[in-house]
């Protein structure tokens, strides 16, 4: 009985002693956690509310600068669309007058060509009188005998030349435009694989050939 006295009064000493240590080792590392917590949320919550207004400052000017680059590039196609449509326009302008200058050119080599080619060469008179029949009528049967007239006509063995004249003064372009157009829409002109018509001071020279103008230098 002794013995368990003594084993109880020593248990109530150690728990005495044992309490004010668990309390003073306890409450330093609540305060201390305390301490270094509250201020870690607190600076926490400050870059978080301080965040979106240094990504703002930052994002506005590099925004209003790339708005900027953009614009100055706009231009800058706009300007260089302008030139190159300028210089497209200056190309074909150029081109269609190379062309319009061979074209005459081409078309007066071979009227001259032709020119010569009816001068110098024999009559076959069953082919020629069939074509100046059909060139005879031309005029009436095509309602141009009240605007045109013909200077002469005639075919001899493979090239006809035709040389048209107005009755007067009053015949326009118009006139002349609607006379070129019946005479190569005419039935007879699909004998013909070359024609060239020249306007001339006294009115229009058409020249007619059966043949290329490879087969005529080949012949002639």
């Amino acid at each position: 009985m002794d013995n368990l006295g003594q084993k109880m009064c020593w248990m109530l000493l150690g728990a005495a002693i044992a309490a004010p240590l668990t309390w003073w080792a306890a409450t330093p590392i609540s305060a201390s956690l305390t301490e270094y917590a509250e201020p870690d949320s607190s600076r926490a919550q400050q870059i978080s509310s301080s965040l979106p207004d240094t990504l703002s400052s930052r994002e506005l000017p590099d925004t209003a600068q790339e708005k900027a680059e953009l614009t100055a590039l706009k231009q800058q196609v706009q300007q260089l669309q302008g030139e190159l449509a300028q210089v497209k326009a200056h190309v074909d302008s150029a081109s269609e007058s190379s062309t319009q200058h061979q074209q005459a050119a081409s078309s007066g080599n071979i009227n001259r060509q032709l020119a010569d080619i009816f001068r110098t060469e024999l009559r076959d008179p069953v082919w020629a009188d069939e074509l100046e029949l059909q060139l005879g009528d031309f005029l009436y049967t095509s309602d141009l005998s009240t605007y045109f007239a013909y200077a002469s006509y005639g075919c001899k063995r493979h090239v006809c030349q035709l040389s048209f004249v107005p009755r007067s003064q009053d015949v326009d372009a118009m006139q002349w435009q609607r006379l070129n157009d019946s005479l190569f829409n005419s039935p007879w002109i699909t004998h013909f694989k070359v024609s060239s018509a020249q306007q001339t001071a006294q009115g229009m020279q058409v020249h007619l050939s059966t043949k290329s103008i490879r087969q005529l230098n080949t012949e002639y």
